[in-house]
């Protein structure tokens, strides 16, 4: 009996190990997977440049366990594209197994190889699954573009950019971007698209000059290199334009038709090398800068910032900043005709501070010292607005307003009538805390709005003056009414 206990016993084993073996099997499903997407698309990526990191997620909505044999990017392109599975960096991956109701990522990066192209171009991979006999796939796109690239470059002499293909500025060396060297002149041509790494700027110590484009059909842009829609408008992605205070040369720069977008700084003049602020207070070495017809936005701190400067804006429209908007500090001599300046923050931006700061000096706490340098300005014909009680900073040193001479002139602005007229040299005919009824400023339409009677008081406010707009419309737009030939307060003159 024994023995045929035994016999049974060994027999058995086979057939429980089959049947083990059987359950084992049958524990995995044969699919299929579910996709968060089925194409994963990468917004134009320049040439040499990596992308940003975007995902898709793998599900297995089944009861079972469900493994996959082989995900395996196909490397249609070469090695432009990489991918990365739950963590773990890899082109092949096998016997990948998704619990029941779970998933898995899949993250995907790509650098695109340059060639010859001038126009942007499309590079594609595929990511397949195999599981049950079956594949499945993903699609990878990228759009490319060539561009030129400028290191950490230093203009000697004068250069034209063209517009042939965008201009990339990175951060290298010692130079965090491009600098424009004492006696040396930038020449940006309309049409050209100047797109920044992080922290990179432009630093002029000689001539910046983008006043060629005759239209915003040929405008320039200035922005940050990222392309993808999650990066639109988001602010801080690079540092600026800056104009360098120097002892050999006086910095110029010249902007029309431009659009500055996405940045810490927009335009920052007068920034200096040297701690001591007395070298910033002789204003013969002062930069000098023209604005006309351009757009500065989406800034993390200033979109103007004149530092001791000389600065001419005209037709110009400033608007959403973490700082204030337009800060005017240790003095300068400034000039803004038909300029909008308004902010009340942004997705991105918190409105705390003052739209416009005006100030004739610094004061540094550490060693008790203030700096004076005078100030003046003339505000003609401009909007200063936002949503805080007071939108305008006046920091005066001194009793009287010899060194403080600020003239306001057909303005309409967002501070106390008596406090302005306290800080100003001219307070004549300007509109004190009355809703400027713009369209849309949500959503960038700086218009004056004339709609279901309801009537901007900036529209037809002002004598004339600049025979067109900001947007290069004409002036003479009068409101059914009115009489004269007077112009709309602000850049923008309702049609």
């Amino acid at each position: 009996m024994a023995k045929i206990f035994r016999l049974l016993l060994v027999l058995s084993v086979p057939v429980v190990l089959l049947f083990f073996s059987n359950c084992k099997k049958d524990q995995f499903g044969s699919g299929p997977l579910a996709f968060s997407a089925d194409t994963l698309t990468f917004d134009t990526v320049f040439t040499t440049l990596g992308s940003t990191t975007q995902y898709f997620k793998v599900f297995n909505n089944s009861k079972k366990e469900l493994k996959i044999e082989n995900i395996q990017l196909a490397h249609l392109v070469g090695t432009q594209f990489r991918m990365n599975v739950d963590g773990i960096a890899g082109d092949h991956f096998t016997n990948v197994v998704i619990p029941p109701k779970d998933s898995i990522y899949v993250f995907v990066e790509v650098t695109v190889n340059p060639n010859d192209k001038t126009s942007p171009f499309v590079i594609i991979d595929n990511v397949n699954f195999s599981i049950g006999g079956k594949t499945q796939t993903v699609f990878l796109q990228a759009f490319g573009q060539n561009a030129h690239f400028h290191y950490g470059q230093v203009l000697g002499g004068n250069t034209t950019w063209h517009n042939d293909l965008p201009h990339v500025i990175i951060n290298h060396g010692n130079v965090p971007g491009v600098l424009v060297d004492c006696g040396a002149t930038l020449t940006i041509d309309p049409g050209c698209q100047i797109l920044f790494a992080s922290n990179s700027a432009i630093f002029v110590a000689g001539t910046l000059d983008a006043s060629h484009p005759l239209t915003w059909q040929d405008s320039i842009v200035f922005r940050g290199v990222r392309l993808e829609q999650y990066y639109n408008d988001q602010p801080g992605q690079w540092f600026g334009i800056v104009f360098l205070r120097n002892d050999t040369c006086v910095p110029v720069g010249k902007f029309k038709h431009c659009v500055i977008n996405e940045s810490s700084y927009g335009i920052y003049a007068g920034a200096g090398l040297s701690n001591d602020l007395n070298s910033y207070l002789d204003q013969s070495r002062s930069p000098n800068v023209f604005i006309d017809n351009c757009i500065v936005k989406n800034t993390q701190n200033n979109a103007l910032y004149g530092f001791d400067a000389n600065i001419t804006a005209t037709n110009s429209l400033f608007y959403a900043a973490g700082d204030n908007l337009v800060k005017l500090g240790l003095g300068g001599n400034y000039n803004f005709t038909n300029c909008t300046m308004y902010n009340t923050g942004s997705a991105s931006l918190s409105h705390q501070k003052e739209v416009l700061l005006l100030s004739n000096f610094i004061y540094v706490q550490a060693t008790n010292t203030s700096y004076v340098a005078p100030l003046a300005t003339t505000f003609n014909n401009c909007l200063i607005y936002g949503n805080l009680t007071n939108e305008i900073s006046f920091n005066n040193i001194d009793a009287d307003l010899t060194r403080f001479n600020n003239n306001f002139i057909n303005s309409a602005m967002k501070t106390p009538s008596d406090t302005l007229g306290m800080n100003s040299t001219t307070n004549n005919t300007n509109l004190f805390n009355m809703d400027p009824l713009l369209k849309n400023p949500g959503q960038n339409d700086f218009t004056p709005s004339d709609t279901n009677g309801v009537v901007s008081p900036l529209i037809d406010y002002c004598p004339p003056g600049l025979p067109k707009d900001i947007f290069d419309n004409p002036r003479n737009a009068i409101l059914s009414g009115h009489t004269g030939t007077p112009v709309d307060i602000g850049a923008v003159e309702k049609q």
